[in-house]
């Protein structure tokens, strides 16, 4: 299968021979992430051909094929631009509607840049052509009436993304349709739609969670224990000043800055204190402030 509970597949297919440049295209995507603050963490370049992008809940695999056999095509494609999104974390919910959504606007930014011939969306028979996608992507349903919100949808901040998302059902059923049934009418006109969806504003969003503004914590688990590391060796030198530094890690979280500043300024009355000079320190610092 082209999508899992953890992974995304889709491509672009180009039948003549084109030159790519792997790091362009990274940094590409790589934008197209950060506009979606799906904020980018690092971006590995691993051959000419292969590259992987790592965001704040997905991990993107970038590789171009030669000569790859594609179920929908007669001839193989001289190459095959493969995009591959997953989640580093087996163990955690399935993101799968984000996965769609920042794959869906991926493969719209390389396609306006690369104009491949066909895209592969999902699935290893949903081969698009140029045009086809291309209306998927920009017009709307015959019966629907022109409306800004049916144009492609940005995504002022990750939260506000899952709220603007399609129903995922209603999209794999349409794939289904479109390419397995043989007894579907009209299938073009299904596919396209479906794609189409993933730009447009659901209807009925679900409520995005209110981050708390109380909440100062890192935002990953490595600068976290950070954290607390500096805290429990800053408890060494200053017993109150680490106890002080824990209590406000617990109730409000941890934060690696305020922990720098803690240490730096214990840092400072230490070393006055050891070289007897604190007394004109405080003297020199009431004379600046009159």
């Amino acid at each position: 299968m082209a999508n899992s509970t953890h992974r995304v597949t889709a491509g672009l297919v180009f039948l003549g021979t084109r030159t790519f440049d792997i790091v362009r295209i990274g940094n590409r995507i790589s934008m197209i992430l950060d506009w979606l603050d799906e904020q980018t963490t690092g971006l590995r370049i691993l051959s000419d051909c292969a590259a992987t992008l790592h965001s704040d809940h997905f991990v993107l695999r970038i590789e171009i094929k030669q000569d790859h056999k594609l179920a929908a095509l007669d001839q193989p494609a001289e190459h095959f631009l493969a995009l591959s999104l997953s989640q580093p974390d087996p163990e955690a919910p399935p993101q799968t509607q984000l996965a769609l959504s920042v794959m869906a606007h991926v493969l719209r930014a390389l396609h306006n840049t690369l104009a491949p011939d066909y895209v592969q969306w999902i699935h290893p028979l949903a081969l698009l052509s140029h045009a086809e996608f291309l209306e998927a992507v920009t017009f709307q349903d015959d019966d629907e009436a022109p409306a800004p919100q049916a144009e492609v949808v940005p995504h002022p901040k990750a939260m506000a993304a899952r709220s603007r998302l399609p129903d995922i059902e209603l999209t794999h059923q349409a794939l289904h349709a479109r390419f397995v049934s043989e007894s579907d009418a009209a299938p073009d006109d299904r596919v396209t739609g479906a794609l189409r969806a993933v730009f447009r504003e659901n209807n009925a969003p679900v409520d995005a969670a209110i981050p708390n503004p109380d909440s100062i914590r890192e935002s990953t688990a490595p600068l976290r224990l950070s954290v607390w590391i500096m805290t429990i060796t800053l408890g060494l030198f200053a017993l109150p000043v680490a106890a002080a530094l824990a209590i406000i890690n617990l109730m409000r979280g941890e934060n690696l800055r305020l922990a720098s500043q803690t240490a730096a300024m214990t840092g400072l009355f230490l070393t006055l204190q050891v070289n007897g000079a604190t007394a004109a320190a405080l003297q020199t610092m009431q004379d600046l402030l009159g």
